[in-house]
Protein backbone atom coordinates (compact mmCIF):
# COMPACT_ATOMS: atom_id res chain seq x y z
CA UNK A 1 0.00 0.00 0.00
CA UNK A 2 1.28 3.73 -1.19
CA UNK A 3 1.09 4.53 3.02
CA UNK A 4 3.19 2.31 3.87
CA UNK A 5 5.78 2.28 1.29
CA UNK A 6 5.87 5.98 1.58
CA UNK A 7 6.28 5.80 5.50
CA UNK A 8 8.57 3.52 5.71
CA UNK A 9 10.69 4.61 2.71
CA UNK A 10 11.12 8.17 4.17
CA UNK A 11 11.90 7.11 8.05
CA UNK A 12 14.74 4.88 6.59
CA UNK A 13 15.81 7.58 3.86
CA UNK A 14 15.88 10.31 6.82
CA UNK A 15 16.60 7.91 9.66
CA UNK A 16 13.94 9.11 11.57
CA UNK A 17 13.46 6.40 14.13
CA UNK A 18 16.12 3.28 15.48
CA UNK A 19 15.58 -0.46 15.96
CA UNK A 20 14.20 -0.60 19.65
CA UNK A 21 13.24 3.16 20.23
CA UNK A 22 9.48 3.70 21.60
CA UNK A 23 7.91 5.98 19.29
CA UNK A 24 4.49 8.38 20.65
CA UNK A 25 2.45 8.34 17.72
CA UNK A 26 0.41 11.79 18.37
CA UNK A 27 -3.48 11.05 17.16
CA UNK A 28 -6.05 13.59 16.94
CA UNK A 29 -8.54 10.90 15.80
CA UNK A 30 -8.60 12.50 12.10
CA UNK A 31 -8.11 10.73 9.23
CA UNK A 32 -4.29 11.92 8.61
CA UNK A 33 -2.72 10.74 12.17
CA UNK A 34 -5.46 7.42 12.39
CA UNK A 35 -3.42 6.88 9.11
CA UNK A 36 -0.34 7.24 10.51
CA UNK A 37 -1.04 5.12 13.76
CA UNK A 38 -2.40 2.12 11.24
CA UNK A 39 1.11 2.27 9.45
CA UNK A 40 3.09 2.38 12.00
CA UNK A 41 1.16 -0.91 13.94
CA UNK A 42 1.80 -2.37 10.45
CA UNK A 43 5.53 -1.52 10.07
CA UNK A 44 6.69 -1.67 13.98
CA UNK A 45 7.68 -5.12 13.74
CA UNK A 46 9.77 -4.52 10.68
CA UNK A 47 10.82 -1.37 11.91
CA UNK A 48 12.06 -2.56 15.14
CA UNK A 49 10.04 0.67 17.15
CA UNK A 50 7.38 -0.08 19.57
CA UNK A 51 4.40 2.82 19.03
CA UNK A 52 3.00 4.38 22.15
CA UNK A 53 -0.56 6.34 21.12
CA UNK A 54 -0.84 10.26 22.60
CA UNK A 55 -4.05 12.14 22.43
CA UNK A 56 -4.26 15.90 23.67
CA UNK A 57 -8.05 16.52 24.19
CA UNK A 58 -7.92 20.28 24.16
CA UNK A 59 -11.65 20.46 26.06
CA UNK A 60 -12.63 23.28 23.77
CA UNK A 61 -15.37 21.19 21.57
CA UNK A 62 -17.81 19.96 24.74
CA UNK A 63 -19.03 16.22 23.73
CA UNK A 64 -17.21 16.12 20.18
CA UNK A 65 -14.27 16.37 21.96
CA UNK A 66 -14.91 13.76 24.59
CA UNK A 67 -16.09 11.41 21.25
CA UNK A 68 -12.60 12.40 19.66
CA UNK A 69 -11.00 10.96 23.04
CA UNK A 70 -13.04 7.62 23.22
CA UNK A 71 -12.59 6.98 19.68
CA UNK A 72 -9.03 7.12 19.68
CA UNK A 73 -8.29 5.10 22.92
CA UNK A 74 -10.48 1.93 21.64
CA UNK A 75 -8.37 2.50 18.72
CA UNK A 76 -5.47 1.96 20.57
CA UNK A 77 -7.36 -0.56 22.68
CA UNK A 78 -7.87 -2.62 19.63
CA UNK A 79 -4.42 -2.50 18.51
CA UNK A 80 -2.97 -3.44 21.44
CA UNK A 81 -1.60 -0.29 21.80
CA UNK A 82 -1.19 1.60 24.98
CA UNK A 83 -2.37 5.47 25.25
CA UNK A 84 -1.81 8.09 27.04
CA UNK A 85 -5.02 10.63 26.98
CA UNK A 86 -5.14 14.55 28.60
CA UNK A 87 -7.15 16.91 28.34
CA UNK A 88 -5.48 20.64 28.68
CA UNK A 89 -7.08 23.70 29.96
CA UNK A 90 -6.62 26.02 26.45
CA UNK A 91 -9.20 28.31 27.26
CA UNK A 92 -7.44 29.89 30.71
CA UNK A 93 -3.95 29.10 28.89
CA UNK A 94 -4.69 31.63 26.28
CA UNK A 95 -6.61 34.28 28.75
CA UNK A 96 -3.32 33.81 30.83
CA UNK A 97 -0.89 34.33 28.17
CA UNK A 98 -3.31 36.86 25.83
CA UNK A 99 -2.70 34.05 23.11
CA UNK A 100 -5.06 32.86 20.22
CA UNK A 101 -6.59 29.40 20.78
CA UNK A 102 -4.66 28.11 18.20
CA UNK A 103 -1.19 29.12 19.46
CA UNK A 104 -2.12 28.03 22.91
CA UNK A 105 -3.02 24.95 21.79
CA UNK A 106 0.23 24.20 19.71
CA UNK A 107 2.45 25.05 23.00
CA UNK A 108 0.28 22.74 24.74
CA UNK A 109 0.85 20.26 22.69
CA UNK A 110 4.35 20.39 22.89
CA UNK A 111 4.25 20.58 26.42
CA UNK A 112 1.81 17.19 26.76
CA UNK A 113 4.73 15.64 24.19
CA UNK A 114 7.27 16.63 26.36
CA UNK A 115 5.57 15.20 29.81
CA UNK A 116 4.55 12.17 28.03
CA UNK A 117 7.52 11.02 26.39
CA UNK A 118 9.85 11.57 29.96
CA UNK A 119 6.90 9.67 31.74
CA UNK A 120 6.23 6.70 29.62
CA UNK A 121 10.40 6.48 28.34
CA UNK A 122 9.17 7.74 24.22
CA UNK A 123 12.04 8.45 22.34
CA UNK A 124 10.41 10.89 20.02
CA UNK A 125 6.98 11.54 19.14
CA UNK A 126 5.35 11.37 15.22
CA UNK A 127 3.12 14.11 14.15
CA UNK A 128 0.64 13.03 11.01
CA UNK A 129 1.54 16.44 8.69
CA UNK A 130 1.25 15.20 5.53
CA UNK A 131 2.53 16.47 1.86
CA UNK A 132 -0.33 18.37 1.21
CA UNK A 133 -0.33 20.45 4.71
CA UNK A 134 3.64 21.36 3.43
CA UNK A 135 2.29 22.87 0.23
CA UNK A 136 -0.53 24.19 2.07
CA UNK A 137 2.41 25.83 4.37
CA UNK A 138 4.48 26.83 1.83
CA UNK A 139 1.78 29.12 0.43
CA UNK A 140 0.30 30.80 2.98
CA UNK A 141 4.28 31.57 4.01
CA UNK A 142 4.41 33.27 0.67
CA UNK A 143 1.13 35.15 1.11
CA UNK A 144 2.30 36.69 4.12
CA UNK A 145 5.74 37.43 3.28
CA UNK A 146 8.78 35.32 4.13
CA UNK A 147 12.51 34.41 3.49
CA UNK A 148 14.00 31.48 3.37
CA UNK A 149 13.35 29.67 6.85
CA UNK A 150 9.59 30.29 6.01
CA UNK A 151 10.02 28.43 2.63
CA UNK A 152 11.98 25.64 4.43
CA UNK A 153 7.94 25.10 5.67
CA UNK A 154 7.64 21.91 8.29
CA UNK A 155 10.34 20.37 9.05
CA UNK A 156 10.91 16.59 9.37
CA UNK A 157 12.43 16.62 12.74
CA UNK A 158 13.32 19.03 15.93
CA UNK A 159 14.19 19.05 19.15
CA UNK A 160 11.24 19.61 21.32
CA UNK A 161 13.02 20.64 24.51
CA UNK A 162 14.39 23.76 22.20
CA UNK A 163 10.68 25.45 22.48
CA UNK A 164 10.84 25.40 26.40
CA UNK A 165 14.52 26.30 26.90
CA UNK A 166 14.33 29.87 28.91
CA UNK A 167 16.80 32.64 27.27
CA UNK A 168 20.13 33.06 29.93
CA UNK A 169 18.96 36.73 30.30
CA UNK A 170 16.07 35.12 32.46
CA UNK A 171 17.44 32.78 33.81
CA UNK A 172 19.90 35.40 35.27
CA UNK A 173 17.09 37.34 36.17
CA UNK A 174 15.45 35.03 38.66
CA UNK A 175 18.59 32.34 39.75
CA UNK A 176 16.94 31.12 42.52
CA UNK A 177 14.34 29.17 40.73
CA UNK A 178 15.75 26.02 39.85
CA UNK A 179 15.82 24.50 36.37
CA UNK A 180 15.48 20.61 35.76
CA UNK A 181 17.91 18.80 33.54
CA UNK A 182 16.50 19.10 29.92
CA UNK A 183 15.54 16.02 28.14
CA UNK A 184 16.14 15.56 24.48
CA UNK A 185 12.73 14.40 22.65
CA UNK A 186 12.21 14.89 19.12
CA UNK A 187 9.44 15.70 16.73
CA UNK A 188 9.16 14.14 13.79
CA UNK A 189 6.73 14.58 10.77
CA UNK A 190 7.12 11.05 8.95
CA UNK A 191 4.05 11.73 6.38
CA UNK A 192 5.70 14.69 4.63
CA UNK A 193 6.14 11.97 1.39
CA UNK A 194 2.43 10.89 2.04
CA UNK A 195 -0.23 12.64 -0.28
CA UNK A 196 -3.84 13.24 1.60
CA UNK A 197 -5.23 11.31 -1.23
CA UNK A 198 -3.16 8.21 -0.58
CA UNK A 199 -4.08 8.58 3.20
CA UNK A 200 -7.95 8.53 2.29
CA UNK A 201 -7.35 5.29 0.08
CA UNK A 202 -5.76 3.64 2.83
CA UNK A 203 -7.91 4.48 4.82
CA UNK A 204 -10.85 3.10 2.32
CA UNK A 205 -9.02 -0.10 1.92
CA UNK A 206 -8.98 -0.87 5.53
CA UNK A 207 -12.31 0.06 6.18
CA UNK A 208 -10.97 2.45 8.97
CA UNK A 209 -13.28 5.16 10.22
CA UNK A 210 -12.21 8.38 11.62
CA UNK A 211 -13.33 11.40 13.09
CA UNK A 212 -14.01 14.20 11.46
CA UNK A 213 -13.85 18.18 12.61
CA UNK A 214 -16.11 20.95 10.90
CA UNK A 215 -13.84 23.40 11.98
CA UNK A 216 -11.73 22.26 9.31
CA UNK A 217 -14.17 23.09 6.38
CA UNK A 218 -14.64 25.95 7.82
CA UNK A 219 -13.90 29.24 5.33
CA UNK A 220 -13.24 31.32 8.68
CA UNK A 221 -9.96 30.05 8.88
CA UNK A 222 -7.44 30.93 5.79
CA UNK A 223 -5.91 27.74 5.58
CA UNK A 224 -9.32 25.90 4.67
CA UNK A 225 -9.78 28.53 2.30
CA UNK A 226 -5.96 28.27 0.79
CA UNK A 227 -6.90 24.42 0.71
CA UNK A 228 -10.08 23.85 -0.69
CA UNK A 229 -10.26 27.27 -3.24
CA UNK A 230 -6.65 29.11 -3.75
CA UNK A 231 -5.07 25.61 -4.40
CA UNK A 232 -7.21 23.89 -6.41
CA UNK A 233 -7.73 27.31 -8.81
CA UNK A 234 -3.96 27.47 -9.01
CA UNK A 235 -3.61 24.25 -10.00
CA UNK A 236 -6.04 24.15 -12.49
CA UNK A 237 -5.57 27.06 -14.31
CA UNK A 238 -1.38 27.54 -13.44
CA UNK A 239 0.14 24.33 -12.43
CA UNK A 240 -1.14 21.09 -12.44
CA UNK A 241 1.78 19.77 -10.58
CA UNK A 242 1.60 23.07 -8.13
CA UNK A 243 1.51 20.78 -4.16
CA UNK A 244 4.75 18.94 -5.61
CA UNK A 245 6.55 22.07 -6.58
CA UNK A 246 5.64 23.65 -3.17
CA UNK A 247 7.02 20.89 -1.75
CA UNK A 248 10.60 20.63 -3.78
CA UNK A 249 10.88 24.21 -2.46
CA UNK A 250 10.51 23.46 0.50
CA UNK A 251 13.40 20.70 0.16
CA UNK A 252 15.59 22.68 -1.65
CA UNK A 253 14.79 25.42 1.40
CA UNK A 254 15.52 23.72 3.95
CA UNK A 255 18.73 22.92 3.45
CA UNK A 256 19.90 26.18 2.33
CA UNK A 257 18.23 26.91 5.99
CA UNK A 258 20.35 24.58 8.04
CA UNK A 259 23.26 25.63 6.04
CA UNK A 260 22.97 29.30 7.40
CA UNK A 261 21.49 28.72 10.15
CA UNK A 262 24.92 26.62 11.04
CA UNK A 263 27.09 29.60 9.25
CA UNK A 264 25.27 32.05 12.42
CA UNK A 265 25.48 29.22 14.73
CA UNK A 266 29.65 29.85 14.84
CA UNK A 267 29.52 33.53 14.24
CA UNK A 268 27.99 33.69 17.35
CA UNK A 269 30.22 30.74 19.00
CA UNK A 270 32.97 33.14 18.72
CA UNK A 271 31.67 35.63 21.47
CA UNK A 272 32.21 35.20 25.19
CA UNK A 273 28.68 35.61 25.90
CA UNK A 274 26.61 35.32 22.78
CA UNK A 275 23.45 35.49 24.34
CA UNK A 276 24.01 38.67 25.48
CA UNK A 277 24.69 39.73 22.12
CA UNK A 278 27.29 40.78 19.36
CA UNK A 279 30.21 42.42 19.02
CA UNK A 280 29.39 45.74 16.38
CA UNK A 281 32.21 45.41 14.57
CA UNK A 282 31.92 41.89 13.65
CA UNK A 283 27.98 42.18 12.56
CA UNK A 284 29.32 45.09 10.35
CA UNK A 285 31.75 42.70 8.66
CA UNK A 286 29.31 39.79 7.61
CA UNK A 287 27.21 39.91 4.17
CA UNK A 288 23.81 41.38 4.36
CA UNK A 289 22.27 37.71 4.47
CA UNK A 290 23.72 36.72 7.48
CA UNK A 291 23.29 40.14 9.26
CA UNK A 292 19.35 39.49 9.04
CA UNK A 293 19.78 36.31 10.46
CA UNK A 294 22.21 37.12 13.21
CA UNK A 295 19.54 40.03 14.01
CA UNK A 296 16.65 37.23 14.44
CA UNK A 297 18.66 35.21 16.16
CA UNK A 298 18.89 37.46 18.84
CA UNK A 299 14.99 37.90 18.95
CA UNK A 300 14.46 34.22 19.31
CA UNK A 301 15.18 33.65 23.01
CA UNK A 302 12.67 36.43 23.13
CA UNK A 303 9.90 34.91 21.64
CA UNK A 304 10.41 38.43 19.48
CA UNK A 305 8.84 38.12 15.97
CA UNK A 306 10.09 41.22 13.74
CA UNK A 307 8.48 41.54 10.05
CA UNK A 308 10.54 43.03 7.28
CA UNK A 309 10.57 46.84 7.74
CA UNK A 310 11.17 46.02 11.74
CA UNK A 311 13.97 44.36 11.24
CA UNK A 312 15.53 46.42 8.54
CA UNK A 313 15.10 49.38 10.95
CA UNK A 314 17.07 47.74 13.63
CA UNK A 315 19.53 46.24 11.00
CA UNK A 316 20.23 50.16 10.13
CA UNK A 317 20.03 50.90 13.36
CA UNK A 318 23.32 48.37 13.93
CA UNK A 319 25.01 49.61 11.09
CA UNK A 320 24.93 53.47 12.14
CA UNK A 321 26.58 52.24 15.45
CA UNK A 322 25.73 55.03 17.77
CA UNK A 323 25.57 54.66 21.12
CA UNK A 324 21.98 54.12 22.71
CA UNK A 325 18.52 51.57 22.56
CA UNK A 326 16.13 51.54 19.58
CA UNK A 327 12.25 50.99 20.36
CA UNK A 328 11.37 47.21 18.91
CA UNK A 329 7.77 46.19 19.34
CA UNK A 330 6.12 45.02 22.34
CA UNK A 331 7.92 47.40 24.40
CA UNK A 332 11.53 45.29 23.72
CA UNK A 333 14.80 47.64 22.72
CA UNK A 334 17.90 47.02 21.24
CA UNK A 335 20.76 48.83 22.62
CA UNK A 336 24.35 49.47 21.39
CA UNK A 337 27.06 50.15 24.28
CA UNK A 338 30.33 51.34 23.68
CA UNK A 339 33.08 50.83 26.73
CA UNK A 340 36.74 52.07 26.81
CA UNK A 341 38.09 48.80 26.82
CA UNK A 342 36.04 46.63 25.35
CA UNK A 343 34.36 46.53 21.64
CA UNK A 344 31.01 48.03 21.03
CA UNK A 345 28.18 45.30 21.31
CA UNK A 346 24.63 45.09 20.36
CA UNK A 347 22.20 43.65 22.47
CA UNK A 348 18.60 43.13 22.26
CA UNK A 349 16.70 43.34 25.75
CA UNK A 350 13.44 42.85 27.05
CA UNK A 351 10.75 45.27 28.39
CA UNK A 352 11.30 47.17 31.20
CA UNK A 353 8.29 46.09 33.13
CA UNK A 354 9.00 42.58 32.71
CA UNK A 355 12.89 43.06 34.46
CA UNK A 356 11.21 44.50 37.52
CA UNK A 357 10.51 43.08 40.52
CA UNK A 358 6.67 41.86 41.27
CA UNK A 359 5.00 41.67 45.02
CA UNK A 360 4.06 38.13 45.88
CA UNK A 361 0.76 37.50 46.28
CA UNK A 362 -1.48 34.66 48.49
CA UNK A 363 -5.25 35.22 48.65
CA UNK A 364 -8.32 32.53 50.33
CA UNK A 365 -10.62 31.35 47.15
CA UNK A 366 -13.94 30.31 48.67
CA UNK A 367 -15.71 27.59 46.89
CA UNK A 368 -17.63 28.49 44.65
CA UNK A 369 -16.21 31.91 44.45
CA UNK A 370 -14.25 33.79 42.59
CA UNK A 371 -10.82 35.96 43.03
CA UNK A 372 -9.32 38.89 40.33
CA UNK A 373 -5.44 38.92 39.90
CA UNK A 374 -5.77 42.35 38.50
CA UNK A 375 -3.67 44.01 40.77
CA UNK A 376 -0.42 41.30 40.10
CA UNK A 377 -1.10 39.95 36.91
CA UNK A 378 0.24 43.68 35.19
CA UNK A 379 -2.70 43.06 31.96
CA UNK A 380 -6.22 43.06 31.86
CA UNK A 381 -8.99 42.01 34.71
CA UNK A 382 -7.70 38.36 35.22
CA UNK A 383 -10.02 36.06 37.60
CA UNK A 384 -9.67 32.63 38.71
CA UNK A 385 -13.55 30.83 39.70
CA UNK A 386 -14.13 27.89 41.02
CA UNK A 387 -17.65 26.38 40.92
CA UNK A 388 -19.37 23.01 42.86
CA UNK A 389 -21.07 20.57 40.87
CA UNK A 390 -22.89 17.35 42.06
CA UNK A 391 -21.72 14.40 41.59
CA UNK A 392 -24.55 13.48 38.86
CA UNK A 393 -23.00 16.96 37.11
CA UNK A 394 -20.07 15.87 37.70
CA UNK A 395 -20.38 12.77 35.73
CA UNK A 396 -22.11 14.28 32.88
CA UNK A 397 -19.31 16.17 32.79
CA UNK A 398 -16.96 13.47 33.15
CA UNK A 399 -13.49 15.66 32.99
CA UNK A 400 -11.38 14.52 35.54
CA UNK A 401 -8.28 17.45 34.46
CA UNK A 402 -9.90 20.65 35.51
CA UNK A 403 -12.32 18.41 38.36
CA UNK A 404 -11.16 18.62 42.20
CA UNK A 405 -12.36 15.87 45.02
CA UNK A 406 -14.92 18.23 47.16
CA UNK A 407 -14.04 16.31 49.87
CA UNK A 408 -10.19 16.52 49.65
CA UNK A 409 -9.83 20.04 49.17
CA UNK A 410 -12.58 21.21 51.65
CA UNK A 411 -14.53 24.82 51.39
CA UNK A 412 -11.42 27.44 50.25
CA UNK A 413 -7.94 27.22 48.37
CA UNK A 414 -5.73 29.46 48.56
CA UNK A 415 -4.63 31.24 45.17
CA UNK A 416 -0.70 32.43 45.41
CA UNK A 417 1.94 33.07 42.87
CA UNK A 418 4.95 30.43 41.89
CA UNK A 419 7.76 30.13 44.54
CA UNK A 420 11.09 28.47 43.60
CA UNK A 421 11.13 24.90 44.15
CA UNK A 422 7.23 24.33 44.22
CA UNK A 423 6.95 21.08 43.15
CA UNK A 424 3.47 19.11 41.51
CA UNK A 425 2.14 16.01 40.31
CA UNK A 426 -0.39 16.83 37.64
CA UNK A 427 -3.09 13.98 36.65
CA UNK A 428 -1.99 11.43 34.51
CA UNK A 429 1.99 11.70 34.99
CA UNK A 430 4.63 9.56 35.98
CA UNK A 431 5.90 11.61 39.16
CA UNK A 432 6.03 15.25 40.90
CA UNK A 433 7.54 17.65 38.91
CA UNK A 434 9.09 21.11 39.28
CA UNK A 435 6.18 23.45 38.01
CA UNK A 436 8.80 26.20 36.79
CA UNK A 437 10.01 23.11 34.42
CA UNK A 438 6.26 22.33 33.19
CA UNK A 439 5.51 26.13 32.67
CA UNK A 440 8.49 25.94 30.72
CA UNK A 441 7.69 23.21 28.55
CA UNK A 442 4.27 25.52 27.89
CA UNK A 443 6.70 27.95 26.67
CA UNK A 444 5.68 30.38 29.13
CA UNK A 445 8.27 33.26 29.50
CA UNK A 446 9.90 33.29 32.76
CA UNK A 447 8.33 37.02 33.82
CA UNK A 448 5.32 35.76 33.74
CA UNK A 449 6.55 32.32 35.36
CA UNK A 450 7.31 34.09 38.80
CA UNK A 451 3.76 35.47 38.86
CA UNK A 452 1.70 32.30 37.54
CA UNK A 453 -0.84 31.47 39.98
CA UNK A 454 -0.83 28.11 41.63
CA UNK A 455 -3.92 27.02 43.66
CA UNK A 456 -3.49 24.88 46.98
CA UNK A 457 -4.64 23.19 50.34
CA UNK A 458 -2.71 23.52 53.31
CA UNK A 459 0.31 24.02 51.35
CA UNK A 460 -0.04 21.24 48.85
CA UNK A 461 -0.76 22.35 45.38
CA UNK A 462 -3.48 21.18 43.76
CA UNK A 463 -3.90 22.93 40.39
CA UNK A 464 -2.00 25.43 37.99
CA UNK A 465 -3.84 26.69 34.85
CA UNK A 466 -3.01 25.63 31.54
CA UNK A 467 -2.13 22.07 33.20
CA UNK A 468 -4.66 18.84 34.65
CA UNK A 469 -5.15 18.92 38.34
CA UNK A 470 -2.66 17.57 40.90
CA UNK A 471 -3.34 13.44 41.03
CA UNK A 472 -4.45 13.47 44.51
CA UNK A 473 -7.34 15.44 44.37
CA UNK A 474 -8.62 14.92 41.27
CA UNK A 475 -12.49 13.75 41.36
CA UNK A 476 -13.44 10.22 40.30
CA UNK A 477 -16.51 8.78 39.87
CA UNK A 478 -18.22 7.86 43.70
CA UNK A 479 -16.80 11.26 44.95
CA UNK A 480 -19.56 13.03 45.38
CA UNK A 481 -19.01 16.94 45.04
CA UNK A 482 -16.49 18.09 42.29
CA UNK A 483 -14.92 21.40 42.71
CA UNK A 484 -14.48 23.00 38.70
CA UNK A 485 -11.89 25.21 38.07
CA UNK A 486 -11.02 27.90 35.79
CA UNK A 487 -9.63 31.28 34.94
CA UNK A 488 -11.36 34.19 32.36
CA UNK A 489 -10.48 38.09 31.61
Amino acid sequence: MAVLKSLEQYLRKHCLVRPGERIGVAVSGGADSVAMLRAFATLAPTLGVVPFVLHLDHGLRGADSDADAAFVRELASQLSIECAIETADIASLASLLHLSLEAAGRSARYAFFQRAAIAHRLDCVATAHTRDDQAETVLLRLLRGTGTSGLAGIHRTFDLSELATAPLSERVLQPSVEEEPQVAVRLIRPMLATTRQQVEDFLSSLGQPFRQDASNASPQFLRNRVRGELLPALERDYNPRLRQALCETAEVAAAENEFLDALVTSILAKQPDPELGIELDLFKSQPLALQRRILRRLCLPLSLALDFAQLESLRDFALAGRAGRFTLPRGFAAEILRQKHSPSRLSVLAPKQLLSPLAPYCIELPIPGSVSLAEFWNRKDMHIDTSLLDGTSALRRYNRDVLLSAKRVGTCLTVRNLLPGDRFRPLHSSGERKVNRLLQELSIPSALRRIWPVLSVADSIVWVPGLPVAEHVAWSPGDGEAVLVGTHS
